[in-house]
């Protein structure tokens, strides 16, 4: 099979946007096809909607079945969609995904409520779910960036696999090796090619983790709000302007963003910044030095509660990081990152990791290397989760530097 007849797989942002846009898909049809058919459809034709007084749209059911099929839609997708999520997917398994979602939306609601078990909205809904999901897809593919990915035939698979295939004998190919090399390898076979994304989350493990990053975020903002502004006021009148210092760090796969922090050292600090390299504790291409002369006295109490970073909670909720991940690197750091160094980057830089619960100070970049990949590695909402809460206790154990 050719790639443009197949699935091309999506992890990054487009994945993420694409499994957002199927929720939405699945949770609007039916409640869009009850309010198009009591508003738009004449009485009397096939999908019009019911006569004397019977308003779907006050049905409990259906807004419970809409709540279901949020996640109907993206499973029956997932089914006939090896890769999902793919911008290139054929209309045919389109069809057949709505088709499923139909089936299964039906029998939910002829459970719940047999008075609303209307054939022609759920096929009206059905309609509109593969219309819009063919839609979603074709303008997804401009941002597709698949065709930019290397492309490399299959090795020989040596004599002996050669050999058993000509006599019509099956072998199986290991790739144990490469989840062993990998953290969190993502491997699939669609579209007659064998796709490897080294250690990402999928896009629906991107979608959650983002929206738990936006709630806890958010929450954190409105519950320490008197702490920021005390701080910053303090900063204000202690060190004077600028109450914040900005720094270009390296993002996601290594895309540049400006992150924001309380300014804790004296100004033009960043100057000195290149003469204190060869300074650093921190073997590696990472830059930490224990006592720097920079830091102003209340800079080393805002370090200390880390009281610092709590602007970086604006980045989460804006998207440039995450609640909980690597720490985020300097410019000059990343350039001179190995190439098995930029695995790190895979995920977005977080406020608060595993690294910093665990050592919160270490001179091996190689021991941070390791605590990132296997955050990565283990990732889960409930290890985001306990990264968060122990990282309150360390906070408040005043154990920062």
């Amino acid at each position: 099979m050719s790639r443009e007849h197949g699935t091309s797989p999506i992890v990054g942002r487009g994945g993420v946007q694409l499994v957002a846009g199927d929720l939405l898909i699945g949770i609007s049809a039916l409640p869009i096809a009850a309010l198009a058919r009591e508003l738009l459809a004449p009485t009397g034709i096939a999908f019009a909607a019911p006569e004397g007084g019977f308003r779907e749209l006050d049905r409990p059911a259906l807004w419970v079945v809409a709540a279901l099929s949020a996640v109907l839609w993206p499973v029956a997708m997932r089914a006939v969609d090896p890769g999902y999520p793919s911008a290139r997917l054929p209309l045919r398994r389109i069809v057949i995904a709505s088709v499923i979602w139909l089936l299964a939306a039906s029998g939910a609601i002829y459970l719940l409520d047999k008075a609303l078990a209307s054939r022609a909205l759920v096929l009206l809904g059905a309609l509109l779910i593969a219309f819009a999901s063919t839609g979603l897809r074709l303008r997804s593919r401009s941002s597709d960036g698949s065709n930019a990915l290397p492309i490399v035939p299959l090795p020989q698979l040596g004599i002996q696999a050669e050999q058993a295939l000509a006599r019509g004998e099956p072998i199986s190919i290991s790739l144990e090796r490469i989840e062993r090399a990998l953290p969190r390898p993502t491997i699939i076979l669609e579209a007659g090619m064998i796709w490897i994304y080294p250690s990402v989350l999928s896009p629906i493990e991107r979608l959650v983790k983002r929206i738990l990053d936006v709630v806890l975020a958010s929450a954190l903002i409105l519950v320490l709000a008197p702490v920021i502004g005390v701080t910053a006021l303090a900063v204000l009148l202690r060190d004077g302007r600028p109450v914040f210092y900005s720094d270009e760090r390296a993002g996601l796969f290594g895309r540049p963003f400006r992150l924001r922090k309380f300014r804790t050292m004296r100004r033009g600090a960043d100057a000195e910044r290149a003469a204190l390299w060869e300074q650093s504790q921190t073997t590696g291409p990472a830059f930490k030095v224990v006592g720097d002369p920079r830091i102003t006295p209340l800079g080393r109490t805002l370090r200390r509660f880390s009281l610092d970073e709590l602007p970086q909670l604006f980045d989460v909720v804006a998207g440039r990081m995450s609640l909980v991940g690597p720490r985020p690197a300097g410019l000059d750091e990343l350039a001179q990152y190995e190439d098995r160094h930029r695995l790190r980057l895979t995920v977005r830089p977080g406020v608060t990791g595993l690294w910093q619960v665990r050592r919160r100070v270490d001179t091996s970049f190689e021991q941070r290397m390791s605590d990132d990949l296997e955050y990565i590695q283990r990732w889960s909402i409930f290890l985001d989760l306990w990264i968060v809460i122990q990282t309150v206790r360390v906070v408040l154990a005043g154990r920062g530097v």
